[in-house]
């Protein structure tokens, strides 16, 4: 019971600080892009449709990482011995590894393309050349990132 209601409280916690979190991100982001709030369409997309989705997975993190912590501790005060936990295989340090590089490229692309289009004025291009360049562009640092990231994390202990 006693896990229960720490992961009850965390989910809680979860719920509101990830829709409030998400929200007010989601608020300055739409300022700092100028997004057009003529007829409200995209702060009510914001408030109703992204913001609920944000509070729903951090309650879910926040709820399973109080589930995980708070019955370990239950485990180990009970004084049952917990077998410790197995090192990952070279396999799954590298998938993680290149996951988070493709994340970390993909995000830095997108910031530098953000600046690179505050800076330019518009987002627009004059040719669909150009267009489909910009379009596909991030996805040359995030392939980096996940060999990098794969490569830095496969390199431990064989």
């Amino acid at each position: 019971m006693r896990v229960f209601a720490w992961a009850a409280l965390f989910g809680l916690i979860g719920l509101v600080g990830g829709y409030a979190a998400t929200l007010g991100i989601g608020i300055a982001l739409m300022d700092v892009w100028t997004v057009s709030q003529r007829e409200g369409a995209a702060a009510m997309a914001l408030a109703f449709v992204f913001a609920p989705l944000g509070a729903c997975v951090t309650a879910i993190v926040a709820a399973t990482a109080a589930a995980i912590i708070t019955r370990r501790r239950q485990r180990e005060f009970e004084a049952i011995s917990i077998a410790p936990r197995p090192g990952w295989s070279r396999r799954t340090r590298g998938m993680v590894g290149g996951l988070a590089g493709f994340a970390l490229g993909y995000g830095a692309a997108l910031l530098i393309l953000a600046v690179f289009y505050q800076l330019r004025g518009s987002p627009y291009f004059s040719s669909y050349l150009w267009a489909l360049a910009a379009a596909w562009s991030p996805f040359l640092p995030a392939g980096l990132g996940a060999a990098g990231g794969a490569s830095l994390a496969m390199r431990g202990s064989r």
